[in-house]
C-alpha cells in the first residue's frame, strides 16, 4: 500500500467532519479505516474544534460595534505611530542642537584663548612701559631648530 492509499481514509475522515465539505464531496459513504475497520460519525472534541475555527460569520463584522472597535484600534495606532514620529523628529532636532551647542562651545574656548592671548600682551607691553622699555618697530627672527 503506497502512502496516498494510507492517508486517503484519514484526509477523507477529516473532510468529512469539516461543516458542509465532507457531505458534498463524499456523500454519505462510510470511511474505511486503515485496516479495513467502517468508521461512523464519531462525535469528537476534534471535530468540534476544527469546525468552530473554519466557522466565519461575516454578519458579525458588519455590526456598527464592530466597525467602532476597528476605528478605535486605527485612532490607537495611528496616535502611536504620530508619537513614534514626532520622538524621532525630537531626536533628529536635540542632536543637531547638541552639534550647534559643540560648535558654538568650541568657538567660545577659541575666542577665550585668542582674547587671554591679547590680553598678557597687551599687560606685557603695559609692564614694558612701565620700566621704560620701548617695543621695537624690527620684526622678531624666528629660529628654526
Amino acid at each position: 500500500m503506497d502512502a496516498r492509499n494510507a492517508i486517503s481514509p484519514y484526509l477523507h475522515n477529516f473532510l468529512r467532519h469539516i461543516k458542509g465539505f465532507g457531505n458534498k464531496m463524499f456523500g454519505d459513504q462510510p470511511v474505511v479505516g486503515r485496516f479495513g475497520e467502517t468508521r461512523g460519525w464519531q462525535d469528537s472534541g476534534f471535530r468540534e474544534l476544527v469546525s468552530n475555527t473554519l466557522e466565519f460569520d461575516i454578519g458579525s463584522l458588519l455590526r456598527p460595534s464592530s466597525f467602532l472597535y476597528i476605528l478605535v484600534g486605527v485612532g490607537i495606532i495611528l496616535f502611536q505611530t504620530n508619537n513614534n514620529l514626532a520622538i524621532n523628529n525630537l531626536a533628529l532636532q536635540n542632536e543637531r542642537l547638541r552639534e550647534q551647542i559643540q560648535m558654538t562651545s568650541s568657538v567660545i574656548t577659541s575666542q577665550e584663548l585668542k582674547m587671554d592671548e591679547l590680553h598678557s600682551i597687551r599687560n606685557i607691553a603695559q609692564d614694558a612701559s612701565a620700566l621704560g622699555l620701548v617695543s621695537s618697530s624690527i620684526p622678531p627672527v624666528e629660529l628654526e631648530p
